[in-house]
C-alpha cells in the first residue's frame, strides 16, 4: 500500500513538471540559417493575456484587420462606412499542442483550430513585439518553397502563418485568415478558421518572419556622470624614476614613465538586443571609441606612458613618484541604437544602461626634494636680503620643495582625463577619449611626440628670473655702499 502512494506521488510529481515546463516558456524561437536549427529570439516573446494591459505601452503582433459595420453610425442602415479591428497573433494550448490563432481588438478569446476541432480558449498568449525592437514581415510560401531564415515557430515544430481571404469573396468580413504551418518540411499546409468558423486549409500563403540585425551602431551615447558610482577605487604606485641634470646649463627635461595596468570595460546587456554583434559607439561630441562586442566584456593589458616635466639646475636631480587611483565604476548612460540589416536597411531606438569600467584615475606625478649629483645634499634656495641693512644674504636649507613644472599628459589609450573634479564633470558629461597607440620601442607617440625629452637652455621664463634674482643680489649691496660714501 506504501509502494502503491509512492509510485502515486511520483506520478502527480511528474506531471506538474511537464504541465510547468510546457507553460512556462514564453520564448519565441526562429529559424536558423543553418540547416533546420532554431534559435531565440531576444526581440519576441509569448505574453500571457492576464499579463496584458491594453494601456500599456507594449506592442502585439497583428495578422490582419476585421471590417465591422459601425452600429452607432446613421448609416449603418446601408452600411456604406465600416469599421476595422485589427486581429493579433496569438496561440493557445489545443488538444496538447501549441497552436496558432486569431484574437480579435474587442474579444479576450483566442480561436485555434486543427485536425478539424475549432476551439475559443480564454487562457492564451500574445506575441510581442518586445521594446518594438523586432523588424517583422509577413513573406510569400507555398508548398513547393522552404520556410525562410527567420520564420516564427508557434512552438518547436509549426509555424505562424496566414492565409489572405480570395478577392473573388463578395464583401468579405477578414482581410487575412491567422493559423498554422503544420510539418512544413512535407508540404505542409495552412491550416486556420474561416469566417464561418470552420477550419479550412491552404497550400499557400505568408509566414511571419523575423529579420535579425548583422550589426549595432550605438550613437549620440550621453554619459550621465552626475550619477556615477565608484565600486571600488584603490590607490596605486605606478612609477618610481630619477631625473637629473647632467649638463652644463640649466634646462627642461621630460622623462617617460612607463606603466601597466589592466583595463576593462562592458556596456552591458539588454532584452531585445542580440548578444555578440560588432558595435560602433560615438558619443554625443562626435568622438569615435573602439568598436566592441554587445554584451561581452572587453578586457586587455594596457601599457602606457605619461610624460613628466621639470625645469632643473645643472648637476642637480630629482625623485618622481607616478600615482593614480584604480577605479572600478558604473556611469548610467543613455544612446540611440541603430540596427543594420543584410538588405542595408536600418531601424533605430532609444535606450539607457550603465557602463561598468575598471581603468586609472587621477593619475599624478609626486616630487622629492631636489639633491645635488655630487654629494646628495639638498639643494638650498636663496632669500632675497633686507632692503635696510648692508648683511650678506642667508640661505635656508628646505627639506622639502614645492618646484615649477610643466606637465603634458601624452599617455597612450588614456580612456578617461586624469582628474575627477566636479568642475570636469559638470562642464563635459562625456570624460572620455579615444585611446591612442604607443609604440614603445621606438618612443614615439603616434601622434609623433617623442616619449622622452631634453629641451635645450630657454633663456626666458624660469631661466632668466633665476638669472635677474642672482643679478640683483650682487648689485644691490654695491650700489648701498657707494651712497652710504658719498652721503659721508
Amino acid at each position: 500500500m506504501l509502494r502503491q502512494k509512492n509510485y502515486l506521488a511520483l506520478g502527480v510529481l511528474g506531471c506538474i513538471l511537464l504541465l510547468s515546463a510546457t507553460t512556462a516558456d514564453n520564448s519565441v524561437h526562429i529559424l536558423s540559417k543553418y540547416g533546420h536549427q532554431t534559435l531565440t529570439s531576444t526581440t519576441l516573446k509569448w505574453l500571457p493575456v492576464t499579463h496584458y494591459n491594453p494601456s500599456d505601452s507594449k506592442e502585439i503582433i497583428i495578422g490582419g484587420s476585421e471590417n465591422v459595420p459601425d452600429s452607432q453610425d446613421e448609416n449603418y442602415a446601408n452600411q456604406a462606412e465600416v469599421k476595422r479591428l485589427v486581429l493579433y497573433v496569438c496561440r493557445a494550448m489545443h488538444s496538447g499542442v501549441w497552436v496558432a490563432g486569431t484574437q480579435k481588438e474587442k474579444e479576450k478569446v483566442c480561436t485555434v483550430t486543427i485536425h478539424g476541432v475549432v476551439q475559443s480558449y480564454e487562457k492564451y498568449e500574445l506575441l510581442e513585439n518586445v521594446d518594438g525592437a523586432a523588424r517583422i514581415s509577413w513573406i510569400q510560401w507555398n508548398k513547393y518553397t522552404p520556410p525562410p531564415v527567420g520564420a516564427v515557430y508557434v512552438d518547436k515544430t509549426m509555424l505562424v502563418a496566414r492565409h489572405e481571404v480570395p478577392k473573388d469573396l463578395e464583401k468579405p468580413r477578414y482581410t487575412h485568415y491567422i493559423g498554422t504551418l503544420s510539418s512544413p518540411e512535407n508540404f505542409g499546409t495552412i491550416v486556420y478558421v474561416n469566417e464561418k468558423g470552420e477550419e479550412e486549409s491552404a497550400k499557400s500563403g505568408e509566414l511571419l518572419v523575423e529579420a535579425e540585425p548583422i550589426r549595432y551602431e550605438l550613437g549620440s551615447v550621453k554619459l550621465n556622470w552626475s550619477k556615477r558610482r565608484d565600486i571600488k577605487r584603490v590607490p596605486r604606485i605606478l612609477s618610481e624614476a630619477t631625473i637629473v641634470n647632467r649638463g652644463a646649463e640649466p634646462a627642461n627635461l621630460a622623462e617617460a614613465c612607463v606603466y601597466n595596468y589592466k583595463y576593462s570595460v562592458y556596456w552591458g546587456r539588454r532584452h531585445a538586443i542580440l548578444n555578440g554583434l560588432s558595435t560602433t559607439i560615438t558619443l554625443i561630441n562626435g568622438t569615435s571609441l573602439p568598436n566592441i562586442t554587445w554584451g561581452t566584456r572587453d578586457d586587455e593589458n594596457r601599457t602606457e606612458a605619461y610624460n613628466v616635466l621639470i625645469y632643473l639646475q645643472p648637476g642637480t636631480g630629482v625623485n618622481v613618484t607616478l600615482k593614480a587611483n584604480y577605479t572600478d565604476m558604473e556611469v548610467p548612460y543613455s544612446a540611440n541604437l541603430i540596427s543594420h540589416y543584410e538588405d542595408s536597411t536600418t531601424t533605430s531606438r532609444m535606450i539607457s544602461g550603465t557602463r561598468q569600467e575598471e581603468t586609472l584615475f587621477d593619475i599624478t606625478p609626486e616630487f622629492g626634494p631636489i639633491y645635488f649629483l655630487s654629494n646628495f645634499s639638498l639643494v638650498p634656495t636663496t632669500v632675497p636680503p633686507p632692503t635696510t641693512t648692508t648683511e650678506p644674504s642667508t640661505t635656508t636649507l628646505m627639506t622639502t620643495m614645492t618646484v615649477p613644472t610643466t606637465m603634458k599628459q601624452d599617455s597612450s589609450r588614456t580612456t578617461h582625463r586624469h582628474q575627477t573634479d566636479d568642475s570636469d564633470i559638470d562642464h563635459d558629461e562625456n570624460l572620455i577619449i579615444p585611446p591612442k597607440k604607443t609604440d614603445i620601442s621606438t618612443g614615439m607617440h603616434d601622434n609623433n611626440t617623442p616619449l622622452l625629452l631634453k629641451v635645450e637652455v630657454q633663456y626666458g621664463g624660469a631661466t632668466s628670473v633665476a638669472f635677474q634674482s642672482s643679478l640683483l643680489t650682487l648689485v644691490i649691496p654695491l650700489l648701498l655702499l657707494l651712497i652710504l660714501h658719498k652721503i659721508t
